[in-house]
């Protein structure tokens, strides 16, 4: 597992990594604003567009233009490689076309379906590809607000080798959940869709890892 923050990532050139560091700024300033979480008068008037989608294909591509930005996004913040992150967002439209006539409202906006799709992809990626370290994408602002939930007070080591330690002590399946919940401000609801869960069960599973890891953490306190 490679962690990721904003201003820390050797994989790529200098001047890309400047122009990704910019795109990611925009990227959570826009989850700070609830690109996840729409009104229910919004999620209906969308689903009147995706009606007509289901009729005919011709009416996807304003919803291809509207959410592509974000599941590339979504997708990059976990490969942490440009090309592979466009070839996995290509394949989750085109999933998304193929199998539209199939999707019902369940209470979620569209974009939950999109990213549902998307981490099936990811996960499928890396398991064809097992040779490639799976990324994990924050800031200090996720790290802050990671450090209050688990109530980390002590500042006795940095806060980028803490993190590091902690998630280390996770496995993939509980990774996702601290993405979705403290990286991406995601609701227990639609974390519970996202991992095909109850809202009950993600919320009881995510308190569980945050007990976890505030083990862990004091016990790195303690041993520094």
């Amino acid at each position: 597992m490679h962690i990721l923050t904003t201003n820390t990532a050797p994989s790529l050139p200098n001047a890309v990594r400047g122009l990704i560091d910019v795109v990611f700024r925009i990227f959570y300033d826009q989850i700070n604003t609830s690109v996840y979480h729409k009104r229910e008068e919004e999620i209906l008037t969308e689903y009147n567009i995706i009606k007509k989608c289901q009729d005919n294909p011709e009416h996807f591509a304003p919803l291809y233009r509207k959410y592509y930005d974000q599941i590339f996004m979504f997708t990059f913040k976990r490969v942490d490689h440009l090309e592979i992150a466009a070839d996995i967002t290509s394949r989750v439209f085109l999933k998304c076309l193929k199998n539209i006539g199939k999707y019902k409202y369940q209470g979620v906006p569209f974009s939950a379906w999109l990213h549902k799709i998307a981490i099936n992809e990811v996960n499928m990626f890396f398991r064809q590809q097992s040779k490639m370290e799976r990324t994990v994408s924050l800031d200090h602002q996720d790290m802050r607000q990671l450090f209050d939930e688990i109530d980390y007070q002590e500042v006795q080591i940095d806060p980028e080798v803490l993190i590091t330690v902690l998630l280390e002590q996770l496995d993939e399946k509980e990774i996702q959940f601290i993405e979705l919940r403290f990286f991406e401000s995601r609701s227990f609801k639609e974390i519970g869709y996202l991992l095909g869960i109850s809202e009950t069960n993600a919320k009881v599973k995510t308190y569980r890892i945050l007990k976890k890891l505030k083990k862990v953490s004091k016990q790195v306190n303690y041993n520094n």
